[in-house]
């Protein structure tokens, strides 16, 4: 299984705290999210991952150079990637042939968390918080009869599950092939400003996706200024507990 890592954004509201650099490069408790990311995907018997740049790319490749160890990682760079994050994932095509890990790079979370959806029983799976408050901007994952059934941001009603996506989605080779189609056949109509989250209801009434549960657990995206204070004052010190 190979992981794809998309780590193009600017990250433009993270500025004053980044230093301008790329927000995957924040440092939680004086390591970097990429890198956390990295020991975690280690931990969990990953040997492979592809991390897509944009922004701030020479950063970025600078900082995987020298990965944890057990893990080989290379980039790709999406030179398009003040468009939509659709383009950060259809870099990372070629990939989507066998099964893959696809996430974000900005979030924080625990080695545990990831391994839960490494080994899940589904071929394809999500993680979902349903304890994570649904302020109207997170991405909602809605489930009928035990399988992820849309993602829509804010939710929906009408369903007998919903909560938060982590940012991260396992898919076996059959679910990443469709993808890649469903990938191609967006942008050649001209849907490049999207997010890549958009085009997987089209994935979910297709293919069977399900879901891991990790209510209560330890993590946060870094979007703002403030998550960043939270990451450092409320989510380190819970994943640092034993």
């Amino acid at each position: 299984m190979t992981a794809v890592i998309l780590a193009a954004g600017v990250g433009q509201r993270l500025h004053a705290v980044s230093g301008g650099r790329p927000k995957c490069l924040i440092e939680i408790g004086g390591t970097s999210l990429l890198r956390r990311l990295l020991e975690s995907l280690a931990a969990c018997g990953v040997v492979e991952a592809v991390v897509v740049t944009g922004f701030g790319a020479d950063a970025v490749r600078a900082a995987v150079a020298s990965p944890p160890a057990g893990i080989r990682v290379r980039t790709l760079f999406n030179a398009r990637f003040v468009e939509g994050a659709i383009l950060s994932l259809a870099t990372a095509r070629e990939l989507l042939e066998g099964p893959v890990l696809v996430m974000d790079a900005d979030v924080l979370c625990s080695t545990a968390m990831i391994r839960r959806l490494v080994s899940s029983r589904h071929p394809s799976a999500f993680l979902l918080d349903a304890s994570s408050e649904n302020t109207g901007e997170e991405q909602m994952l809605l489930v009928r009869d035990g399988w992820v059934r849309n993602i829509v941001r804010g939710g929906a009603p009408g369903y007998e599950l919903m909560g938060e996506s982590i940012g991260f989605l396992k898919l076996d080779a059959d679910a990443a092939r469709l993808l890649r189609e469903l990938l191609d056949a967006r942008i050649a109509a001209g849907a490049t400003g999207i997010e890549h989250e958009e085009v997987y209801p089209e994935l979910l009434a297709r293919r069977q996706v399900g879901f891991e549960r990790v209510d209560g657990m330890a993590w946060t995206e870094i979007d703002f200024p403030e998550d960043v204070v939270r990451a450092e004052r409320e989510v380190l010190p819970r994943l640092e507990t034993p």
